[in-house]
């Protein structure tokens, strides 16, 4: 397929779907353009980009309970396509992918995309550093960029379906925990978590506060991981119970990246 421009669309609280979209953008040597619609103000449907036959676009998203997150969902439905080659990618902390990109597959395919690619790939799950703690590391990445190089040699024809795994219908969604991060006092009211929460859930006028429902929050330890203080933390018996049986479930081993072409 003729390419003359890669196009990468990303969701990434913590940077993990674009270590990989930004390394597989870069193999291909093209013109390329970032539409990250991770924060509030990005994520405007009214102004969601239109592709042409000649783009070329990578989708990266995390994986939340196997399947898509929801905040992402009015973004991608206003996204238009006009046989537009795609990869979709989905990016999960070593439990298990289930659903999601072959969700990813659907949702893209019906909007005038043509999925030649998909890729399941590991990443430090937002709980823990016990929990895929150096994932993306170099040889992650250096696969990213061999794959998309040999998706991009294709004839750019549409994966055929039962391609990337999956089920249809796609697993049902969990329930929220209703938990919002605690600050200590070392917190310098930077105010930099409110700005880039990716829900717009910390209050900007006083960031040890919530501005939204707890339940609003996604748990995505943004806030967490970008304090200059190490200020923000998760508290709780119910919060602690869930990491540490993540930890005891799926910390080891660390689980091979998949890709589908």
């Amino acid at each position: 397929m003729e390419i003359k421009k890669v196009s990468l669309v990303y969701f990434s609280a913590t940077n993990v779907s674009k270590k990989y979209a930004v390394a597989m953008g870069k193999a291909l040597d093209k013109e390329m353009v970032e539409y990250d619609f991770t924060l509030p103000a990005d994520r405007d449907p009214a102004k969601a980009p239109s592709f042409g036959p000649d783009d070329f676009v990578i989708l990266s998203l995390p994986i939340y309970g196997g399947r898509v997150p929801t905040i992402c969902l009015e973004y991608l439905n206003a996204l238009k396509g006009d046989n537009t080659p795609c990869v979709v990618v989905g990016t999960y902390g070593n439990r298990d992918f289930d659903d999601t990109v072959v969700e990813m597959e659907d949702l893209m395919t019906e909007k005038g995309f043509v999925v030649v690619g998909g890729a399941a790939v590991v990443g430090r799950h937002s709980f823990s550093d016990e929990i895929a703690g150096s994932r993306p590391n170099e040889e992650d990445l250096a696969g990213a960029a061999e794959f998309i190089k040999l998706v991009a040699a294709k004839d750019g024809k549409a994966l055929p379906k039962g391609t990337i795994p999956g089920n249809r219908p796609y697993k049902e969604k969990g329930g929220s925990m209703p938990l919002g991060p605690s600050t200590t006092d070392d917190c310098i009211n930077c105010k930099l978590c409110a700005k880039k929460c990716p829900n717009g859930v910390i209050s900007l006028e006083n960031p040890k506060e919530l501005a939204k429902d707890p339940t609003e929050c996604l748990r995505c330890h943004r806030c967490v991981t970008i304090c200059p203080k190490h200020a923000k933390y998760f508290a709780g018996e119910g919060y602690k119970a869930m990491v540490d049986r993540c930890i005891a479930g799926f910390a080891k081993p660390d689980k091979e990246n998949k890709y589908f072409m």
